[in-house]
């Protein structure tokens, strides 16, 4: 039989689909600049509840019902919303990378946090850096070169695009 802490503690994973609509719920809440307590009143839930489904795969945490997540998006969109499933490059979405990704939709608003953030993945990257053989480090480099410069062709690019309002005032003017 198991105790009562051990079942406290016992986390139970949700879903990466489940996690991805949290973290677009919670991008919004932070768009919108309210507290957590404030989108708990606004959907009608209990106090500290949306902290609890939005890192369900903490021990304390807790796996909304649709209805849940719809009286949130109801008070989060009250437009409504339009949703687009798309393919994702990469991985699924683990409980790790939701955490990350939360911290980086808040780190804007918090410069500190930011840098804070910034460090830690500074150094994670650095330790997988180092785990690299040199080929590996070297053609990590000529892909970031190749990137690089992509980047700067397409900026280039886009400054020489000619604004069509430009060319109309000119025109306009001409015909003066």
């Amino acid at each position: 039989m198991t105790s009562k802490t051990e079942n406290k503690d016992r986390v139970r994973p949700c879903e990466p689909i489940y996690r991805a609509l949290m973290l677009e719920i919670e991008r919004r809440r932070l768009a919108l600049g309210i507290s957590m307590e404030e989108v708990s009143d606004a959907a009608g839930v209990a106090d500290r509840y949306f902290a609890k489904i939005l890192h369900s795969d903490s021990p304390r945490g807790r796996q909304a019902q649709w209805s849940t997540i719809q009286e949130l998006v109801d008070a989060l969109f009250p437009e409504g919303v339009d949703i687009e499933l798309r393919p994702k490059k990469g991985l699924r979405l683990e409980p790790e990378d939701l955490r990350c990704k939360i911290r980086f939709a808040a780190a804007p608003k918090d410069p500190r946090t930011h840098r804070e953030l910034m460090r830690e993945l500074g150094k994670k990257g650095a330790e997988a850096f180092k785990r690299l053989s040199p080929e590996q480090r070297s053609e990590s480099a000529r892909k970031a070169a190749a990137t690089r410069k992509a980047n700067r062709e397409q900026a280039d690019a886009a400054r020489r695009v000619p604004c069509v309002a430009d060319e109309q005032v000119a025109a306009s003017s001409s015909a003066l």
